[in-house]
């Protein structure tokens, strides 16, 4: 019996330790988009402003599901900098496209805030105890604005963004990250439970406009 209690230690032990070693495996698997997808992620610069914010605008007014009725500024964009760290997928070059190729035209749209391919996917991730937090906790880092362009959805791209901000903040040893979602974006809630996230609704709330939000969850094991 003893032998048998030992022998059921030993393996939970040695399947512990896989499971330690293949997190951070899995999660960098995850961090590559599918391989149509445009492009690695990276963190977004000054000259990504506009393309940022017509992207929320896209995702959250055009084609919303309730709550920002205007769209989104440059403004949006230095406030979430200023707040946190802000990470892009860039769509692919459209070598030969109209207004695509010539030297001014590049020009005016860097000059505009919007670069010469524009973005496909972005997210937002701001710190514990940072300003701009809406439902997450004192200790609890926050996920925020995270938007993929209607045209690059199905490629992995939210996924990996998701993904990417979790191992920011293991590496920054954050015990938790918290977001809020629409009720009626439940393509998003699958995702983040896909992801290990989990529903709050304790948390749950109503915005000034009227529409509910959802919290969701991740703990972070140190």
């Amino acid at each position: 019996m003893q032998c048998y209690t030992r022998w059921r230690g030993l393996l939970a032990r040695s399947h512990l330790a896989e499971r330690r070693l293949q997190t951070p495996r899995r999660i960098a698997d995850e961090l590559m988009v599918k391989p149509n997808a445009p492009a690695a992620i990276r963190e977004a610069r000054q000259q990504d402003a506009g393309n940022v914010a017509d992207l929320w605008t896209e995702a959250y007014v055009t084609l919303g599901v309730g709550g920002r009725t205007f769209p989104y500024t440059t403004a949006d964009f230095r406030e979430s900098k200023s707040h946190g760290r802000v990470f892009v997928v860039d769509k692919p070059d459209r070598v030969g496209s109209p207004g695509s190729g010539g030297i001014a035209d590049t020009q005016s749209a860097e000059s505009a805030g919007r670069g010469p391919r524009g973005v496909a996917g972005v997210v937002a991730l701001l710190a514990p105890g940072a300003p701009g937090r809406v439902v997450a906790d004192r200790d609890e880092a926050e996920l925020s604005r995270l938007a993929v362009a209607s045209s690059a959805r199905g490629m992995g791209i939210g996924r990996a963004l998701t993904r990417l901000c979790e191992e920011r903040a293991r590496e920054a040893g954050w015990s938790a990250i918290a977001l809020w979602s629409r009720p009626r974006q439940v393509e998003a809630h699958r995702l983040y439970e896909s992801l290990g996230y989990r529903r709050v609704p304790v948390r749950d709330s109503v915005d000034r406009t009227g529409h509910g939000r959802l919290v969701f969850r991740l703990a972070l094991d140190r």
